[in-house]
Parts: C-alpha cells; sequence; structure tokens
C-alpha cells in the first residue's frame, strides 16, 4: 500500500511519494506540481479546489478562502456562500484540500491511496497539529505521523555524510515561519533545537505592500480605495503578485483599472513600485525572523560559526532581502539544490516511506517545540505564590517523550487539586497558552504535603499530548488528551459523518473545478470584474452596449462556446476606448 507525504501549505500544498526508492512531487492533470491552498464555490455552488478557486478570489472573496491554515487549532468559522452548509472550521477547510490531494494521488497511481504523513510547522502547538491530523482523517487518511516542516526539508536534502553535519533549516512560507537547527549523522537526522512564529509570513508581506498601494491611491485621487471585500481583495492580489515580480525584478508595476469612482469619474491604480521600497516595507519582519535563528542557536548550544549549511524552505524564501540578510547574519550563503516549495513534501514522502515499509535510509529523531508543564503554588520568601509554571516536559526534549513530576497537597485536608495545562516559557503559569483542565477529587483527609500526585505527559510522535496523575496513596487516576481548544476529537460517527459529507461535496463535482469558472482565465477575470465597476459610471447608451455584451459572454461561457475569445477581445476594446475617452482619467 502506498504511504503520500503531503506538505500542507498556507499558500500552497503538495503531495509526494517514493516510488523505486526515488522520491517525486505529483502532479495536478495540468502538469502542475503545486495546488494553491484555496478553497471556494462557483456561482452555480460547484466546489473548486486549488487554482480554479484562486482564480475567482479577487472577483468572489464572499465564495472563496485562502491562507485557512493560519487559523488551525481554533473555532474560527468561515463563510463560503449562502448554501445549506455555509459555515466551515478551518479543519473542514483543510480536509477539503488534503481530499483534493488524495485525489490527485489516486488519479497519477491509478490506485487508492489511504495513508499519509503530514507536516506542520515546527512551532504548530498541539492543538494545532490535532487539528491536522483531524483534517487528514476526515479526507480519508490514514495519519501515520505529522511531522516538522524543517525538519522533512532536512530529509530531502539527504546530506548523507561520515561526518557530522550541522544544518539550520530557516522555513518562511505564506502564513508561518520557524527555523530548526539540525544534526545529520549517516541516516540520523536529529533536531537539536527549534523556533519561530506562526503569523509572519508572506501573508504579512502582501498586506503591508497592499496598505502602501492604498496609500499611494489615496495621495494621487484625494480618497480612499473602497472598503468593500471586493475591492480590497482586488488590491491585494495586485500586492501578491507585485511581491512575486520583485522577486525577480528591480521594480515591478501595478495597474488596476475602475478600482473606484468620483462621480462620472473612473479611477484607476497605475504606479511602480521599486524593490528598495518593498524591502523597506518588510525588513523590521525579517529581522524578528533573525532573532528566531539566534534563540535556536543559543538553544543548541552553537554559534554562527558552527552551522555547515543554511537550507531555505518555503516560497516566501525566494524575496531577495531574506537570502541577502540570512547570508550577512551568519556568514554564509544559503545552500541551493530543491525548489524551496517542494523539498518539505519530499522530506514528508521519504518518512512515509520509511513508515510504510520502503527500502529508505532516513531515521528521523524530532523534538517538541514548546515546554510543557501544569500550574502550581510554591512556597517562597515572601509566602505561597501561586500560579507558577512548573515544566515537566522541557522544549527541544526529543520525541517521542515521556516524563513525570510529583507534586504534594498544600492545605491540611485538602479534598482536590486542579491540574491545569500550559505550554510556553513563561514562569506565569497564565502567560502561557492554557492547553485544558482536570479535577482529581476525593483525596484522604490528611496534613498539608501528605498527598502526593504524580503528573506523567506523554507526547507521542504527532505532537498529541496526553496527561495523567495518580494519586499514590488510594491509586485513582485522571486523564486528560490535549485536543483542539473549542474542538474535541471526533467520535467514530462524527467522523464518519464529516467523510460523507465531505464525498458529497466532491460528488456533485467529480472533476475538481471543471464548472463554469474553470473555463475563464485570469485575464477574463479581470475584464469582468473592471466591467461590472464600470457599468456604475457610463452614460446609458454605454451601459446597454456593455450589459448586451457582458450577457453574450455569460452565455458563452456557460456553453463553452468557441466565440468566448472574440467577445473577450471585444470587451477589452471597449474598455480600453472607455478609460481613455476624454472624460476619463486613466
Amino acid at each position: 500500500m502506498t504511504a503520500v507525504g503531503i506538505d500542507l501549505g498556507t499558500t500552497n500544498s503538495e503531495v509526494a511519494i517514493v516510488e523505486n526508492g526515488q522520491v517525486r512531487v505529483l502532479p495536478g492533470e495540468d502538469g502542475d506540481l503545486i495546488l494553491p491552498s484555496c478553497v471556494g464555490f462557483s456561482d452555480t455552488g460547484k466546489l473548486l479546489v486549488g487554482r480554479e478557486a484562486l482564480r475567482q478570489y479577487a472577483a468572489a472573496p464572499d465564495r472563496t478562502v485562502k491562507s485557512i491554515k493560519r487559523w488551525m487549532g481554533t473555532d474560527h468559522k468561515t463563510t463560503l456562500g449562502s448554501g445549506e452548509q455555509s459555515e466551515y472550521l478551518p479543519h473542514e477547510i483543510s480536509a477539503i484540500i488534503l481530499r483534493a490531494l488524495k485525489q490527485r494521488a489516486e488519479s497519477v497511481l491509478g490506485e487508492s491511496v489511504n495513508q499519509a504523513v503530514i507536516t506542520v510547522p515546527a512551532y504548530f502547538t498541539d492543538a494545532q497539529r490535532q487539528a491536522t491530523k483531524t483534517a487528514g482523517e476526515i479526507a480519508g487518511f490514514e495519519v501515520l505521523q505529522i511531522i516538522n516542516e524543517p525538519t522533512a526539508a532536512a530529509l530531502a536534502y539527504d546530506m548523507r555524510s561520515e561526518e557530522t553535519e550541522q544544518v539550520l533549516v530557516y522555513d518562511l512560507g505564506g502564513g508561518t515561519f520557524d527555523v530548526s537547527v539540525v544534526e545529520i549523522t549517516g541516516d540520523v537526522t536529529e533536531v537539536l533545537a527549534s523556533h519561530g512564529n506562526n503569523r509572519l509570513g508572506g501573508d504579512d508581506f502582501d498586506r503591508l505592500l497592499q496598505l502602501h498601494l492604498a496609500s499611494l491611491f489615496r495621495a494621487s485621487h484625494g480618497m480612499d480605495v473602497p472598503d468593500d471585500a471586493v475591492t480590497q481583495a482586488r488590491l491585494l492580489r495586485a500586492a501578491e503578485q507585485l511581491k512575486i515580480e520583485m522577486s525577480s525584478h528591480a521594480f515591478a508595476t501595478v495597474r488596476e483599472a475602475f478600482l473606484a469612482s468620483k462621480g462620472k469619474t473612473a479611477l484607476h491604480l497605475e504606479t511602480e513600485i521599486a524593490r528598495a521600497d518593498f524591502e523597506k516595507l518588510i525588513s523590521p519582519l525579517i529581522e524578528e525572523t533573525l532573532e528566531a535563528i539566534d534563540r535556536a542557536l543559543t538553544d543548541a548550544n552553537l554559534q554562527a560559526d558552527d552551522i555547515d549549511r543554511i537550507i531555505l524552505v518555503g516560497g516566501s524564501t525566494r524575496i531577495p532581502l531574506v537570502r541577502q540578510m540570512i547570508e550577512e547574519h551568519l556568514g554564509q550563503a544559503p545552500t541551493d539544490g530543491i525548489q524551496p516549495d517542494l523539498c518539505v513534501a519530499l522530506g514528508a514522502a521519504l518518512q512515509a516511506g520509511v513508515l510504510a515499509g520502503e527500502s529508505v535510509d532516513a531515521i528521523l529523531v524530532d523534538v517538541i517545540p514548546h515546554s510543557l508543564g501544569i500550574a502550581v503554588a510554591v512556597n517562597t520568601q515572601m509566602g505561597i505564590m501561586p500560579g507558577y509554571f512548573s515544566v515537566i516536559i522541557p522544549r527541544n526534549s526529543v520525541v517521542p517523550v515521556s516524563r513525570s513530576e510529583v507534586y504534594s497537597t498544600l492545605l491540611d485536608d485538602q479534598e482536590a487539586v486542579e491540574i491545569e495545562v500550559f505550554q510556553g516559557e513563561n514562569m506565569i503559569a497564565q502567560e502561557n497558552v492554557p492547553l485544558g483542565s482536570f479535577r482529581v477529587e476525593n483525596l484522604p483527609p490528611k496534613l498539608a504535603g501528605g498527598v502526593q500526585v504524580e503528573v506523567h505527559f506523554d507526547f507521542d510522535l504527532n505532537g498529541i499530548l496526553t496527561v495523567t496523575t495518580t494519586e499514590k496513596g488510594k491509586g485513582q487516576q485522571g486523564t486528560l488528551v490535549v485536543n483542539n481548544a473549542g474542538m474535541q476529537r471526533l467520535s467514530s460517527n462524527e467522523l464518519k459523518q464529516a467523510r460523507v459529507n465531505l464525498e458529497s461535496l466532491f460528488q456533485s463535482d467529480e472533476t475538481i473545478g471543471k464548472s463554469k469558472i474553470a473555463t475563464i482565465s485570469p485575464e477574463l477575470t479581470t475584464l469582468l470584474d473592471n466591467a461590472q465597476k464600470a457599468l456604475f459610471i457610463v452614460d446609458e447608451a454605454q451601459e446597454e452596449e456593455l450589459q448586451e455584451l457582458l450577457d453574450k459572454i455569460d452565455d458563452a461561457i456557460a456553453d463553452d462556446s468557441p466565440e468566448l475569445p472574440d467577445l473577450q477581445a471585444e470587451l477589452e476594446d471597449f474598455l480600453y476606448y472607455l478609460s481613455t475617452d476624454g472624460t476619463e482619467e486613466l
């Protein structure tokens, strides 16, 4: 049975396999190795996943969602359209993406694919890891393991040698950032330390550039960009395209026609952005990543000079300033060789191959990214201090790991203790992330300190924490499995129903994205969006002519008519002459 490796990314996702000892990323029907992590519904209610969904985002943000990974582990709800089931939790959106990748793998391989290793950022919390595992289960996978993205990337580079090497993996994706210090000795890849930020990535660069474009529009036209969802989505799309173009060019031009109107006058955004201006916007965020590098090196007891190689992972590392600042900070250039968008999926496939019994020489030793412990009261010179964070499993401990600590009652005849579990590094428990709590009751009546309770933490390969308490006298136990905040693990019946609901979405549109919107090119999508804006500023005669042309285009799309390219050219000419008319401003 084939097991796949999946990089479930904020911006893009991929699926890969080990085949005849070789690892490769599997393509979609269009040959594209990358599936944009975007989900939506067309105006006829068809499910769209990937590039088709991304194409309609600017025109229909109310029916499209991207970057859902930033919300994993929360009860944040996304509304898509107005159908019977229009609200989705983050793990449900992620399950749709994973189901599309499953379908891709089965199509390429010609067999059922039911096992997967899925990657997550090294700095993902337990709740986020559990949500990812749940998404995989809903998508129809047996999730063999959840592994860290930078660890997977290190596996993909296959830097085996007789001598031990210290490798720094810098992973900057669309929505998250983390850095890991990895030691590679022969077949063994061991993570020494990790640090990062689950809310920092290319999406933040896009938003800074979006705000910059909005300020340029305001300076040019004396008014703000309209705050409606469609206009803001168009501006964000323009920012994304600018960012990509400036990775290879010193200057880039943005043109967004009919972005707003003032009376009967159309207002456009047309300006040139210098890479230097973009770099000035994002340099403070990149500085934050350099601080994380220093923290990880300190945790690993290493200096910058001790690092033998630097690996860049994630699409945002294509930005020249990222490479430049890393090289200046660490004194050496990063290693090239594997596309930063693909190496995580390749490494996940290697680990999947190992777990499935393939002939793959790779041994993975990962670490826990956050300290885990409980809130306790301690005796100090100033008296009893409650709310102290007692660490049971320190961060950067090798996983799987099991550890225990014994605690005593604080009061005479104390009948119960509250076990509050946290993760973080602050000595004050409440300043850390709460993971859950439970009570151990019916304790025997004894003097303060007379009752002892052992608290046992078990952290497995998937990053799931199980807490067990045992009262030493009577042997009574309590157990807590740390799950997603606001979302308990699904029961077998709930999981079965979630799979049925997901399958119904795909069965209504067996070929992903083969719906009305899939036949529309990005260029036509932009033209149609501009045409809708233009309807509000043209005179009656032009409005009638434009509406008639739009109706013809709608019919051509519905019928997949060969006349569509000619109608598109006609619409392009109409909008061009409209925007260059003496009554308009370009």
